[in-house]
């Protein structure tokens, strides 16, 4: 059996959005501890999360600028 030698890079970044990447709750620098949580944060029955858009043009922004292939 032969094998191929996959080697990936993952990066970690953090976006200048208002707020968090699947809740509307605020990402403002010095707040009190546990202030800036909601339901969706908590992980409540019955709450879904919503997709910041703008953290997502800003991921597939980046992408296209270093030249990597973003899937639709």
């Amino acid at each position: 059996m032969q094998w191929e030698t996959v080697i990936g890079l993952e990066i970690h970044a953090q976006l200048a959005t208002k707020s968090k990447i699947f809740s509307g709750s605020s990402t403002a620098f010095g707040a009190e501890p546990n202030t800036q949580a909601n339901v969706v944060d908590l992980g409540m029955p019955g709450s879904l999360p919503v997709l910041n858009a703008e953290a997502v043009r800003l991921a597939v922004t980046f992408g296209l600028a270093v030249g990597a292939v973003v899937n639709h």
